[in-house]
């Protein structure tokens, strides 16, 4: 795995023009490059992630059965020659972003995290991605707690606005790999309600990771979801389709 020492300049034959790079992997590409832009803060602390180029050098794979074969994405990160001397200023970021980035990362450190917060907008969201060596703090027992921290992130960007925007916090792409680990349930679901022809109610869940249920198994022909309970004890149940749906 790639740390700091791994932190090359290359010269170009200009000594005024010279260009940081690193490669860092992890389970998805965008956790690789998540971890590759906090390897490059830790030379050179302030820059503009626009100024940064990625190189997929490995995009990973799952492996077969047990996981045998499987491998991890690897990404190649270089900053621009001088960005490292143009310091980011605090409206480079959208106001929504800018303030969501200050929160998490006040809260991390009243937490005790080591870490670094980057944020910008997604789409018509905005989003905090927190890199660190060691989150299972944050994130909690089944995200628990980064998604409580989500939640009040929600509150604190939006403010009494009318048209409230959705806020994303994520840490080391948890919310990509627990997607994953919630559509692949579904579809175990689905094939259990399929073949014994009976309702299945999952674990409860938060309204996000129920709505990714709901969403996965929507167009399925042979099985329904709907939620059922009072939170936080809300779930999603599975049953077999109507025959008039």
């Amino acid at each position: 795995m790639a740390d700091v020492d791994d932190l090359e300049p290359f010269d170009d034959g200009d000594e005024e023009e010279t260009e940081f790079a690193t490669i860092a992997d992890g389970a998805t590409i965008e956790a690789a490059k998540r971890k590759a832009l906090d390897q490059l803060r830790k030379v050179v602390p302030s820059f503009n992630e626009a100024d940064v180029e990625f190189v997929v050098m490995e995009e990973g794979s799952k492996g077969g059965f047990f996981g045998r074969g499987k491998s991890t994405a690897q990404v190649e990160a270089r900053l621009r020659p001088s960005a490292e001397r143009a310091p980011v200023a605090d409206d480079d970021l959208p106001e929504g972003a800018e303030t969501l980035r200050e929160f998490v990362h006040t809260v991390v450190g009243l937490m005790g995290i080591e870490a670094s917060v980057s944020a910008g907008e997604a789409g018509e969201a905005v989003r905090a991605d927190i890199s660190g060596d060691d989150l299972g703090l944050l994130i909690g027992r089944h995200g628990a707690t980064i998604d409580a921290l989500q939640y009040i992130a929600a509150i604190v960007v939006n403010g009494d606005r009318r048209e409230r925007r959705q806020v994303i916090v994520d840490a080391e792409g948890y919310r990509e790999r627990r997607e994953v680990a919630l559509k692949s349930l579904a579809d175990r679901t689905a094939q259990k309600v399929t073949r014994e022809s009976v309702s299945v109610a999952l674990k409860p869940m938060s309204a996000a990771e129920r709505k990714v249920i709901h969403l996965h198994l929507k167009d399925h022909a042979r099985v329904e979801t709907v939620s059922e309970g009072n939170e936080p004890f809300r779930a999603v149940v599975v049953s077999p389709r109507h025959a008039d749906h």
